[in-house]
């Protein structure tokens, strides 16, 4: 019987089709992720967060991950150190064409291709946070459904890292 339920989500996720959006590519996540045995080791990397803007007490913060051992993890929640909350975020389109910034589920991981988070697409949204300023670190928590809490620290910079400074 579990061969065979396999084989069937085998045979679905064959007939997915790459998402054409960042709408699309942001939607629910499937509700059931296939347990191979091997307990999935997350890789992250390029962590960052915005200094806040004037007079805001909210701010963005970034990352990439990669699956290093394990076929699929999915990233259910995110803690800043000294926020008052953090949400996965993306941008969609409304019907006026009008981009927005929307909470998102839960988002999956899956080996040999990177989960992104970046301005423009997939975000942490931060509330609350204290104020951080260029050059600081803050601590926080990626929790995963299979592989647990991971701590990480965000570097604070104003650009993405990797991107030249002298535009």
């Amino acid at each position: 019987m579990r061969v065979l339920v396999l084989m069937v989500c085998l045979m679905l996720a064959a007939c997915g089709s790459e998402p054409h959006n960042a709408h699309e590519e942001m939607a629910a996540a499937p509700t059931h992720l296939v347990d191979d045995g091997v307990m999935p080791v997350i890789d992250v990397r390029m962590a960052w967060i915005r200094p806040h803007p004037a007079g805001r007490d909210v701010t963005a913060a970034y990352f990439t991950l990669y699956l290093a051992e394990g076929s699929a993890d999915r990233l259910v929640s995110a803690r800043i150190a000294g926020a008052s909350s953090t949400e996965l975020h993306g941008h969609t389109i409304a019907a006026n064409g009008m981009m927005q910034m929307r909470p998102i589920e839960a988002q999956d991981l899956v080996a040999g291709a990177p989960l992104i988070f970046a301005p423009g697409g997939r975000h942490l949204m931060v509330h609350g946070l204290p104020s951080v300023a260029e050059g600081d670190t803050v601590s926080g928590v990626l929790v995963f459904e299979r592989a647990g809490e991971i701590e990480l620290e965000f570097q604070v910079q104003s650009i993405a890292p990797g991107l030249p400074t002298d535009f």
